[in-house]
């Protein structure tokens, strides 16, 4: 079974070598292909550019407390491919994998001569549409990949619910180049009379995504920023006030130092008040306020070792969020002792590293700032990444064992260590931390 696990995985890191993008009339007539599993269940679907994987922990956590049998379809994985489908918070197991697995690929065999075959993302979707068709898990949260209105995930015909969280300028290349045009994209999963919950944070990407709204007929409700309220921030996490009408409390509990984390509870919270006023779900405030304490999201500022944070931010508003972030711990930390601050930085040669770069050398949050390499085809060039700094300290080490040793090693005592640049940056030394 193991062998047969690793041949499945194998087969799917080879998809994109060979697999062009697919049109949406083949992905859905591929979904029918399979029976369309999960027609019957309830689907909470959320697009967005960040905080789109927060959203869906907190759901997660919060409906798994209110006694939900609850799936979740994500993306990226971090270390484990199994990463991107879980029931109850629990990652399937590899016989699970393998047989859906071989579902999808029985029903590719199936079709012949014909030109389709799913593209990695989507042969990962509809594995997870039959893992949960079998589980019946009562409600199914699916994250997009990198988009909305193409996305394998917005063959679903008929989710409860649509979310968009906060709207960026990220893979522009794909949605637009202008946020209202990769806002448009996003509200491409806005369903006929499905009820829409969005995060206002910009004029424009809210007028793009309420006209998406009026012209299905489905009701909008937004989160705006103005409505939260940082309460607290100390060692424990983050207390921040939001009030939804539909939850008599107002005041939550976070187990993390992410700021940004308030925005994807926020929206968390809306939505399933939004659901609790349709009879869609049933959640108590008690429910809601120990779910959102559990949740835990890996790679969100997350503490992976003492004094050593991992961070997904991987464009330029994830690293202005991730700034915010530090500069508060580094604020409050201050006010115990002083310390300092290293950061390990990669990127894909993709993103816009100048403008992430330059958000990074003028927060002025570091001390030291180590450049490394991530294994990938698409990574940016070291010296290249190091030169966008200018003049701040930068040490440049390629092999990312070798910088991240160096990082525990060299730094002072009491200081702490941030890593951000890179989703695959952040899987790797997660893979280095699990692996010792």
């Amino acid at each position: 079974m193991i062998r047969a696990f690793q041949e499945a995985q194998e087969y799917i890191n080879h998809i994109p070598k060979f697999v062009k993008k697919n049109t949406m009339e083949d992905t859905r007539a591929f979904y029918r292909r399979l029976s369309s599993p999960c027609q019957d269940r309830k689907v909470i679907h959320v697009a967005g550019t960040n905080g789109k994987g927060s959203v869906c922990a907190y759901l997660q956590s919060v409906l798994i407390r209110a006694g939900y049998k609850t799936g979740l379809f994500i993306s990226p994985h971090l270390v484990d491919i199994r990463e991107r489908i879980r029931l109850d918070g629990e990652l399937i197991s590899g016989e699970d994998f393998t047989a859906v697995f071989g579902q999808v690929r029985e029903a590719c065999d199936k079709k012949g001569g014909a030109s389709y075959h799913p593209s990695y993302f989507e042969y990962l979707y509809f594995m997870a549409m039959l893992y949960f068709e079998k589980q019946k898990p009562d409600i199914i949260i699916l994250e997009t990949g990198l988009g909305g209105r193409l996305d394998a995930t917005n063959s679903f015909p008929s989710p409860c619910i649509s979310i968009i969280t906060g709207i960026g300028m990220d893979h522009t290349e794909y949605l637009g180049e202008t946020l209202e045009e990769i806002a448009a994209e996003k509200a491409g999963i806005v369903k006929k009379g499905i009820p829409l919950v969005y995060f206002a944070n910009n004029k424009k990407v809210s007028a793009v995504i309420e006209k998406s709204a009026k012209r299905a007929e489905s009701g909008a409700f937004s989160v705006k920023p103005e409505e939260i309220c940082l309460k607290k921030y100390d060692e424990k996490g983050i207390d921040f006030s939001y009030y939804s009408g539909y939850y008599k409390y107002s005041t939550f509990h976070l187990s993390t130092k992410a700021l940004y984390q308030q925005e994807n509870a926020a929206l968390c919270i809306r939505a399933l008040a939004v659901l609790g006023e349709r009879n869609e779900v049933k959640v108590s405030g008690e429910d809601l306020l120990a779910g959102l304490a559990d949740a835990h999201w890996e790679g969100r500022l997350e503490e992976v070792l003492p004094g050593v944070y991992l961070d997904g931010a991987h464009n330029p508003d994830g690293v202005k969020a991730f700034l915010e972030s530090v500069k508060a711990d580094r604020m409050w930390s201050e006010e115990k002792t002083k310390m300092s601050h290293v950061l390990l930085y990669s990127s894909l040669a993709e993103k816009a590293c100048g403008e992430m770069i330059g958000e990074i050398a003028a927060s002025g949050l570091f001390e030291e700032i180590i450049v490394t390499k991530i294994e990938s085809p698409r990574a940016a060039p070291v010296r290249e990444l190091a030169a966008l700094f200018g003049e701040k300290k930068v040490t440049v080490i390629e092999e990312l064992r070798e910088a991240f040793t160096y990082c525990l090693h060299q730094r002072a005592a009491g200081s702490k260590i941030y890593i951000a640049g890179s989703l695959y940056l952040a899987g790797e030394v997660m893979a280095l931390v699990r692996g010792g």
